[in-house]
């Protein structure tokens, strides 16, 4: 026993150390002390050893931060580019209910530590003096953020799409008017604010952001006025048979326009915004009434579907309900994933959304079912409201409420998510290849009965596949568990791929969700998460997959104890030894 009094000299002595100059002397010396108690003698240890900020240890356990005005002095500050860091404000206008928060931030960009160990090159310049294949960016566009530059852009593509794509089923002259004229306004405005911006030496920021809000909002209420326009004139029809289809029906070209609008009302950092509480606060309500707007939508088409069993015929019903429910779990997987603030969901239904969106976007050529023209006198109309809570989900108002990081274990949590979200939506495609195969022995089945029989099979083979992968990651041995991974990854592919082939074939459909096209790109996906990413280096600078995937269960599991540092002798203790003779 160490019973000498500590000295200076040993002050600085490491934490791990079993007599540990901290170490509470709390244990008993008579006997082994239980789980539990060593549980809670190692929690002082623990608490000190991570006293610097970081990320919540549990899966789900996100820090709300919408309370935080995060702003610094300097509204036109950036987050700092080497730490990602937002800054946080001064003692005087803090919460008294957030202090204890203060010491958070939200990282959008985790900190790049750039190692040259075994890498074969040498520095020979600073990280951010090395030009891009030659090119380096004018002083003047120092201040452009690549964040908002990609908003800008997507926005300038979704509004210049929406010009060439189906804009309402119905031919009306005033909505496709008041459709061109926004969509031209919308464009006009994001070119002209980027000129204002710069352009000018000194550049009237005010002027700017004004320009921007006002020159957005006619494409944001044209897009509301379509979707009202066909609420209102379905609520008549919602019992009728419908020969000529509905009164309206919304295109695909109203929620790009939508969606345009969102992305592109929100003025940039660059031209000295940064949102404060209120602006976070808003992004969430209006999260919310997107929500709420998808409940109602929901509830007309649910009392569309039962009325229309005894005008249009249960064949009808059924397969708008088939419909309804896929579209219906999407949208509650995206929603959720926000509102709950769930970061490795958020990021996975973010991805899933933005690849539906991009596919819209060659709707004219691709012919996509998911974006075919949708009314509330005949369906269930899902995908602007899931547009508009894309715009929001990747908007800075909210994006700076959620702490979401890609650091190398996080590809592993955000490839677990892949293979649950591909065993939901098989799943639910299960259900709807059996309710086809039901409504196909009436003829208005996309496929014959036998067909959907086999694309049912096919997809509950997905969803076993998609369990496999998500069980490996999450149980098995680091080496087995990347191995068994790719594999279901490449499984999943490579049988998408011929379930696309097959029913282009058969049915003339592209790739959806109930014919392979979801697995198809899930799992190139999650073979890409799992390959790509470099995994964690240890001490030597090696690579070390075990390390690797026990940083990542420690973590997806959100408990650790010292006891688990401790190496496994029970197979020594066990052993039978016999004691030397004389």
């Amino acid at each position: 026993m160490d019973r000498e009094p500590r000295d200076s000299q040993h002050r600085d002595q490491d934490a791990d150390w079993i007599f540990a100059v901290d170490d509470p002397h709390s244990l008993p010396t008579d006997r082994l002390p239980d789980r539990a108690a060593f549980d809670r003698y190692a929690t002082p240890l623990l608490a000190r050893r991570g006293a610097a900020p970081t990320l919540p240890a549990g899966e789900n356990e996100t820090v709300d931060l919408s309370g935080l005005d995060l702003a610094g002095p300097d509204v036109t500050a950036e987050p700092a580019p080497v730490t990602g860091a937002i800054p946080v404000l001064e003692d005087g206008d803090v919460d008294p209910d957030a202090e204890a928060e203060r010491e958070l931030v939200s990282p959008l960009s985790r900190p790049g530590t750039v190692s040259y160990a075994r890498s074969g090159t040498t520095p020979n310049a600073e990280d951010d003096e090395i030009p891009l294949n030659g090119f380096v960016l004018p002083n003047r566009f120092k201040e452009l953020g690549v964040f908002d530059a990609l908003r800008d852009v997507f926005a300038l593509v979704c509004l210049a799409t929406a010009l060439t794509t189906t804009f309402t089923l119905a031919e009306s002259p005033l909505l496709d008017l008041l459709g061109k004229i926004a969509i031209g306004t919308g464009l006009a405005t994001l070119l002209i604010v980027h000129l204002l911006r710069w352009v000018p030496e000194k550049p009237p920021l005010v002027a700017v952001r004004i320009l921007r809000l006002v020159g957005l909002l006619p494409a944001l209420l044209v897009s509301i006025t379509v979707i009202g326009a066909d609420l209102v004139l379905s609520l008549p029809k919602l019992f009728a048979s419908l020969p000529d289809g509905p009164p309206v029906g919304i295109g695909i070209g109203v929620s790009l326009l939508l969606l345009g609008a969102i992305l592109g009302i929100e003025p940039r950092v660059h031209e000295g915004y940064l949102p404060q509480a209120r602006a976070r606060r808003t992004a969430r309500i209006a999260l919310q009434g997107v929500a709420v707007a998808t409940a109602l939508s929901l509830l007309i088409a649910t009392v569309m579907i039962v009325g229309r069993v005894f005008t249009t015929g249960w064949a009808f019903s059924l397969m708008t309900f088939a419909n309804a429910l896929v579209s219906a779990l999407l949208l509650g997987i995206v929603l959720a994933s926000a509102l709950r603030r769930e970061r490795s969901w958020y990021v996975s239904s973010t991805a899933v959304v933005a690849a539906l969106v991009i596919a819209a976007l060659a709707d004219n050529s691709l012919g996509l079912q998911f974006a075919a023209p949708l009314s509330f006198a005949s369906g269930f109309v899902y995908l602007p409201f899931l547009v508009a809570a894309f715009g929001l989900m990747i908007s800075r108002s909210f994006v700076r409420t959620m702490p979401v990081s890609f650091r190398r274990t996080d590809w592993l949590v955000y490839t677990v998510r892949a293979f649950e979200l591909s065993a939901i939506m098989h799943t639910a495609a299960v259900i709807w290849h059996l309710l086809a195969a039901i409504v196909a022995t009436t003829g208005k089945a996309p496929g014959s009965s036998s067909l959907h029989l086999i694309d049912a099979v096919v997809c509950g083979c997905f969803v076993v596949v998609s369990l496999f992968g998500r069980t490996s990651l999450l149980s098995r041995p680091a080496v087995s568990a990347r191995a068994s991974g790719v594999v279901a990854a490449l499984v999943l592919t490579v049988v998408g791929f011929l379930d696309v082939i097959v029913n282009s074939l058969a049915m003339a459909a592209g790739a959806g969700l109930a014919t392979g096209g979801v697995a198809l790109f899930i799992g190139l996906a999650a073979a890409l998460m799992l390959t790509v990413p470099a995994p964690v280096r240890d001490e030597f600078g090696a690579p070390d997959v075990t390390r690797m995937f026990a940083d990542f269960r420690a973590r997806d599991g959100g408990r650790v104890s010292l006891l688990d540092r401790v190496p496994d002798v029970t197979e020594e203790t066990a052993r039978r030894k016999n004691f030397p003779s004389a």
